[in-house]
């Protein structure tokens, strides 16, 4: 019952996206309405990390069939800095407490060991523990509830950008990195890129990748930063959001960015069954390899000609809760070959800046 439910959740967070929330102003007003907030996040502390070195967390997940089928990692490691989706359905604050149990374990047990174990293989995961807007944010048409959403939002983000910039900070001279997110992450990361990494030249040149999953990004959002349109591409960014074949969501148009995780490509060619690797199965399993193909349309990456077996249990009009679950050997693989044969993408020109630190 308890998987189900969890499934139900995520099915709902698919239809996220109707609000635009990086184009939105902050209002002050309603601020003392939302206080007092949760604890505030050190991360100068472990306990502020859900995913960290020094942790043992659902990111050190190891899939049995992982080397064997996306081979090992042969450079020097990386890191990646992971922003993790919606978990926070239900509560009396508008922003996640966490300190809460049940919020860390899902996070964990779900999030962390599905998605984020897939960068496992070439370095640590970071991800910080967020205030992350609660769900209703991404629904609620009344002004007055968008007012304290808005704030929640931003107080979320603001989180992000701290732990991203303790991140930085403990980093060597010139490391590089990977950024990585899903769903209400995407969201925070997106925002992240425009308002730290890409403004800065040698941030811009750290960052080896940004895999945001899961919401809408459009092509020109990102300035200094496109789009990978190539399997060996280097500092570029990765997009998906998977649907039924015959469901499209409310954005959806070419102004959408979006790629094949098979292909690895934007052509809007259908893959071959055969180059499928693989789903990873909430038991830890691979499984379905080839039971399906993928096509990119219109902004939104397309799964049809289920197998029978497939088809049965899992043809679903939206697949958010399996952006990464579905093509989970195929990032893996892929993520290998870009950071040791890839070559940068011609980038979009970006404005001179400054790092910011920690204190900021």
């Amino acid at each position: 019952m308890r998987s189900l439910a969890l499934a139900g959740f995520w099915l709902l967070v698919g239809g996220l996206g109707a609000q635009d929330w990086s184009e939105k102003p902050v209002p002050s007003e309603p601020e003392g309405k939302l206080y007092p907030l949760p604890s505030r996040p050190d991360y100068r502390r472990l306990d502020a990390w859900a995913a960290h070195p020094d942790l043992v967390d659902g990111s050190d997940r190891r899939v049995a069939a992982a080397d064997r089928v996306a081979g090992t990692f042969a450079g020097s490691a990386i890191p990646t800095f992971f922003v993790y989706p919606t978990h926070y359905e239900v509560g009396p604050k508008w922003n996640a407490d966490i300190y809460d149990a049940e919020y860390r374990t899902q996070v964990d047990e779900g999030t962390l060991a599905n998605q984020a174990a897939v960068f496992n293989g070439i370095g640590h995961v970071w991800a910080p523990h967020y205030r992350q807007m609660k769900l209703d944010g991404y629904y609620t048409r009344d002004s007055a509830q968008l007012a304290l959403a808005y704030v929640a939002f931003d107080s979320a983000y603001q989180d992000v950008r701290r732990a991203f910039l303790r991140f930085i900070e403990v980093q060597g001279a010139n490391q590089t990195f990977v950024l990585a997110s899903h769903s209400q992450g995407t969201d925070h990361a997106k925002r992240l890129l425009q308002d730290v990494i890409l403004p800065n030249p040698e941030l811009r040149e750290r960052l080896l990748l940004a895999y945001l999953v899961g919401n809408v990004v459009e092509l020109k959002e990102l300035s200094g930063l496109p789009l990978c349109t190539e399997p060996d591409q280097t500092h570029c960014f990765l997009n998906w959001r998977t649907y039924g074949q015959d469901y499209y969501p409310e954005k959806f148009g070419d102004r959408y960015a979006v790629l094949n995780p098979v292909t690895w490509r934007t052509d809007g060619v259908t893959s071959r069954r055969r180059d499928h690797l693989g789903a990873l199965l909430p038991s830890g399993r691979r499984g379905f390899s080839g039971s399906f193909v993928l096509r990119t349309d219109q902004g939104t990456l397309r799964v049809e000609r289920l197998r029978p077996l497939l088809k049965l249990f899992y043809n679903w009009k939206n697949y958010h809760i399996a952006d990464y679950n579905l093509v989970w050997f195929n990032v893996r693989k892929n993520l290998h070959t870009r950071l040791t044969s890839g070559k940068p993408a011609a980038a979009q020109a970006a404005s001179p800046g400054m790092i910011p630190t920690a204190n900021e």
